[in-house]
């Protein structure tokens, strides 16, 4: 018993830690960026994210009330209509919602500690980060579960490491914040990790429909695109048959949809508000344009943002779906079916690159699946040195990633696509 309870405080300390460590880097990074800066956890896309926040609690979605011009002075992520007293904004509420436990906190304590409680302030700032580190972390916690049922504690603990320091996730969690990825990361591996073993599925009912249906719903809500992981989610682990029937029930599919629906109606709610209609494209102009030419060279190799350029840990993911499907694994063919059809759409995206951003940053929210082929490469290489390779490599690209991670600028300034000079000197100048 002793044993157990020392156990429990050894891992309940070790998350702590990894808490603390990961907000440290965020709020060390935006320590000097102030709040109405480009590298700011509020401004641009984030804003536009964070909006929805300011606008219910404390200004009641009355365009009106706002402080004056702070759409501009925070990167036009979202727009102050004055005309017809909205606010607008293209992107969707999920987002915020996760983060409205860290913004009321913030605004409760803003006074105290000396800031204006106008939602937009400091301690807002630091609001962002907190939630982001939080996230991170929970994220990380469910991911750990869903490997540690698959492979030895300690390569669960080493993919958790690769998959913080060796991708983007990095970067999203601690200098890009205010994103969506990486609350999109948290959600997918809880719900992989409700979703993934089929005995779950066997015990639960209606509370478990109602669970499965908010995450699915909010995973949708943030990235419309992500209900592939949602699809993605009830087929890892195998059982599909045993699954398909327990989902067909109405015990589970009822409060499932209930559940997702009411997730998604707030949403509704505000389309309907902002535009009149219960349907509204707020993305006007955007969409996946280059279906029969997609991008996939530019996609993977390109220095404006090339996946496997930046992120080169993923030749280890794609060698352990490899090798997966080479030994009949289910979550093999999963893994990799998921993979080609991301790339796919996100290189047929009108710029494939999303945006400022860092290597692909829509595979963040894809890393609690494709955690599980790159532990599957560290657990079953049995020649040693061929093990002892790929660790050398694991490390070699994570230090690559944290060198390019810090010396980056938030947006790629090259000329075109193409230009590797600008790539050269990003790469051999010093990080920041």
């Amino acid at each position: 018993m002793k044993t157990n309870n020392s156990r429990r405080i050894l891992n309940i300390a070790g998350w702590g830690i990894l808490f603390v460590l990961m907000l440290f880097l965020a709020m060390n990074r935006h320590s000097k960026t102030g709040v109405f800066s480009y590298k700011s956890p509020v401004y641009a896309d984030k804003a536009g994210y964070y909006v929805y926040l300011p606008a219910t609690f404390i200004y009641h979605f009355a365009a009106s009330a706002f402080p004056d011009s702070v759409d501009m002075k925070t990167g036009n992520g979202f727009w102050l209509d004055r005309k017809n007293n909205k606010i607008r904004t293209k992107y969707n509420y999920g987002v915020a919602l996760m983060q409205t436990p860290f913004f009321l906190t913030a605004h409760l304590l803003a006074k105290p500690l000396g800031f204006k409680n106008n939602g937009f302030s400091l301690v807002y700032n630091w609001a962002v980060d907190v939630s982001a580190a939080f996230y991170l972390v929970l994220g990380l916690f469910f991911l750990f579960r869903i490997l540690s049922r698959r492979f030895p504690r300690w390569i669960a603990l080493l993919t958790l490491f690769f998959v913080v320091a060796g991708t983007n996730v990095f970067y999203y969690a601690t200098i890009e914040s205010g994103m969506s990825h990486i609350y999109s990361f948290a959600l997918v591996a809880l719900f992989f990790n409700l979703a993934d073993p089929f005995r779950a599925f066997e015990k639960k009912g209606m509370l478990f429909g109602l669970a499965l249906g908010f995450l699915a719903g909010l995973i949708v809500i943030i990235r419309p695109v992500n209900v592939i992981l949602v699809i993605a989610g009830f087929f890892i682990g195998g059982h599909w048959k045993e699954k398909w029937q327990f989902m067909v029930q109405p015990r589970f599919l009822s409060p499932f949809f209930i559940s997702g629906f009411l997730t998604v109606l707030p949403q509704l709610i505000y389309w309907k508000y902002l535009s009149g209609s219960w349907i509204y494209d707020t993305y006007t102009g955007e969409s996946f344009s280059n279906w029969q030419h997609p991008r996939l060279p530019a996609y993977f190799f390109a220095p404006h943002n090339g996946m496997l350029l930046y992120n080169p840990l993923f030749i280890l993911i794609i060698a352990g779906i490899v090798l997966m499907i080479i030994n009949h694994k289910t979550d093999g063919y999963i893994t990799a079916i998921v993979f080609v059809l991301v790339s796919y759409l996100f290189s047929s995206w009108w710029m494939y690159y999303f945006g400022c951003g860092f290597a692909s940053r829509n595979m963040v929210d894809y890393m609690p699946l494709f955690a599980i082929p790159l532990a599957w490469f560290f657990a079953n290489i049995k020649n040693r040195t061929f093990l002892n390779i790929g660790l050398f490599f694991a490390f070699v690209f994570t230090l690559y990633n944290l060198k390019m991670i810090y010396s980056y600028s938030l947006c790629w300034y090259g000329h075109g696509d193409w230009d590797w000079g600008e790539y050269l000197h990003l790469f051999l100048q010093p990080m920041n």
